[in-house]
């Protein structure tokens, strides 16, 4: 067993016995990582909320690692017998939680969106008689404002991407693949300690780079040639997320150089303004005014950034759309982009804290124009 969490675990007690609702589940693989401290396979946890206890129903096969590596205050067995775990004589765990449960009613909440229809339905029919409401909007204010421990975990992840960007720009030569430098920088975030890395990497040069997703391709690096570097890993399920741009021996464009400035100011700027009580529209905000007021609006083609965590992608969305108001434990990215189609790209992006007295970056390469 590890140590929990408790900042994460007493806030969600209490959050959650300030509200009518008896038990909350965690269903999915995120919410169990979230709610027990470790991805557990097959399984879920119960919050049992008067008693302050979370449960795990746990499938025969992990019920030795759940033990080993959750904190979980009690854990039960479905699909069999193992050593002295108590165990219920079923084939799946939402059967087997309503064989935990009993025949009483209760009200239990799930995150609606964290399961398909088809798996509410078998909810509502293995729990008939209790009542079930959706908590998504909960656990996402829960989620949002991340424990030291998480930060912690987060700060580890940027540390990861940054080594990653790191090794693929020194691996910098003439002739080299876009895939080939993708594959030194995953290589290398693995040996740093990453458990996952993204499915695909951005490495995008040329006019690659007017592309915010593009792959990385076989298209081959030659002299003068911008290069955006996009990788997502994460360190004990939480995740880094990076992005830098620089030039290859020289710059073949003057206006890409101009872009980049003005991509860096955006970004900076935004930046600068991020404190509790800040919107994450406002944050947008700053980044997109200075890139319209340049002349490169149109180019500007998504949102400023999002939260970050167990999901690559979390909320708030930074975008102008998100009146979400940041908190200290929110961790969120800043990555203005400027895309100008036959002519190429420049995004930056870091990882940001929210803190008590302002922010603190947990991507920290060098950002300022480079020519490699």
């Amino acid at each position: 067993m590890i140590n929990r969490d408790n900042e994460r675990i007493d806030r969600l007690f209490q959050y959650f016995s300030e509200r009518d609702i008896d038990y909350v589940v965690g269903y999915n693989d995120i919410l169990v990582k979230y709610l027990s401290g470790n991805f557990i396979d097959y399984s879920l946890v119960l919050v049992d909320i008067k008693n302050e206890k979370l449960v795990g129903i746990i499938n025969v096969m992990e019920g030795e690692r759940a033990h080993e590596t959750t904190w979980l205050d009690e854990i039960v067995v479905y699909g069999g017998k193992y050593k002295d775990y108590k165990s219920l004589d079923k084939s799946d765990p939402i059967s087997a939680l309503a064989e935990y449960l009993g025949k009483k009613s209760f009200k239990i909440g799930i995150p609606y969106d964290s399961i398909t229809y088809s798996t509410f339905r078998i909810f509502q029919d293995r729990l008939k008689g209790s009542i079930l409401v959706d908590v998504a909007e909960d656990m996402w204010r829960l989620r949002m404002k991340k424990s030291r421990y998480e930060q912690d975990l987060l700060s580890h992840a940027g540390e990861v991407v940054d080594y990653g960007i790191y090794t693929s720009i020194k691996s910098l030569k003439e002739g080299i693949s876009e895939r080939e430098l993708a594959l030194k920088g995953r290589c290398s975030m693995y040996e740093f300690g990453a458990d996952k890395v993204y499915d695909f990497l951005i490495v995008a040069s040329g006019v690659n780079s007017a592309n915010p997703h593009w792959r990385a391709s076989e298209t081959l690096i030659k002299e003068g040639v911008v290069i955006t570097f996009d990788y997502v890993a994460s360190y004990e399920g939480y995740y880094g997320d990076e992005t830098r741009t620089v030039f290859y021996k020289s710059v073949s464009k003057d206006e890409l150089k101009k872009i980049y400035e003005i991509v860096l100011d955006a970004q900076v700027s935004a930046i600068d303004i991020i404190e509790p009580g800040v919107k994450a529209s406002d944050v947008d905000r700053k980044a997109r005014e200075i890139i319209e007021k340049n002349g490169y609006g149109k180019y500007f083609i998504h949102s400023t950034g999002h939260g970050v965590g167990l999901e690559v992608h979390e909320r708030p969305r930074v975008s102008k759309k998100d009146s979400t108001v940041l908190e200290d434990g929110y961790v969120i990215t800043v990555e203005p982009g400027i895309y100008v189609p036959d002519i190429g790209g420049v995004r930056i992006e870091d990882m940001v804290l929210v803190t008590k007295k302002g922010h603190k970056l947990l991507t920290k390469l060098n950002k300022a124009f480079t020519v490699v």
